[in-house]
């Protein structure tokens, strides 16, 4: 049985790059199951939204949105976890809405230094990654979306494959750019946790863990999965995050 050590408690879960709220259905139904209570937005130029990426969408923008299902749901002592990009997103959050937050999460995720963007934060990516980008004749990396899938439900199965490529968007650029910053968030002293996926295709484990290394005191946790762990592995998923909120 899954549970939380204090009661239910309530997830907003933020999904990475290319992805959606969708992603995250599987494993939100698993948390829902067991007495929790989830939110899963979509930012803004993904997903059902992917129509609003208007050429301008940053980091902000995404706080934005999280920001506005925080206010509007009127949520409180938040567990907020950040999957992949969204792990730039999260300690954004954080600074805005400190008083809203009671856990960051982040779950196979890339936790930033202050004024480090996620090509110099993953500066090798793995061969199976590296094989999706594709240089644009405009100067431009776009990625080859069938062997990004590939890389990221590398543990999946064909229809899972097929079920996130049929929903997968492309990256924004500028967000690819865009230096992090992590100080601001650490000096507010809300509790952190790390969940690395095993398996995971896009990031070794050694980076994994060297990113939870920047979160002091974060409790880590492992799932025997690929990066997209949260779709092939739902319940084992919901209960590394319960592990460490």
């Amino acid at each position: 049985m899954i549970c939380g050590g204090d009661g239910p408690m309530t997830f907003v879960l933020v999904h990475g790059g290319g992805h959606g709220g969708w992603c995250w259905q599987r494993t939100a139904d698993v948390l829902r199951q067991h007495g929790h209570h989830v939110w899963t937005p979509t930012l803004t130029g993904f997903g059902e939204r992917h129509h609003l990426d208007h050429g301008q969408v940053t980091f902000d923008t995404f706080v934005t949105d999280i920001g506005a299902v925080l206010e509007f749901e009127d949520l409180h002592d938040v567990v907020l976890v950040g999957h992949s990009m969204g792990g730039v997103v999260v300690p954004r959050v954080a600074e805005a809405f400190p008083a809203r937050i009671r856990k960051v999460v982040w779950m196979a995720a890339v936790v930033l230094n202050d004024g480090e963007t996620i090509t110099e934060a993953v500066p090798a990516p793995s061969p199976a990654v590296q094989r999706s980008f594709v240089l644009q004749p405009d100067g431009t990396v776009r990625t080859d979306p069938t062997l990004m899938i590939a890389a990221l439900v590398s543990d999946g199965t064909p229809e899972e494959r097929a079920w996130v490529l049929a929903r997968h968007r492309s990256y924004p650029q500028a967000a690819l750019l865009e230096p992090g910053r992590l100080t601001n968030y650490l000096e507010l002293g809300i509790p952190s946790g790390y969940v690395a996926a095993s398996k995971d295709a896009v990031f070794s484990s050694e980076l994994a863990r060297s990113f939870a290394g920047r979160l002091p005191g974060a409790p880590f946790a492992e799932v025997e999965a690929g990066h997209d762990l949260m779709i092939t592995r739902p319940v084992e998923t919901a209960a590394a995050l319960l592990a460490v909120s």
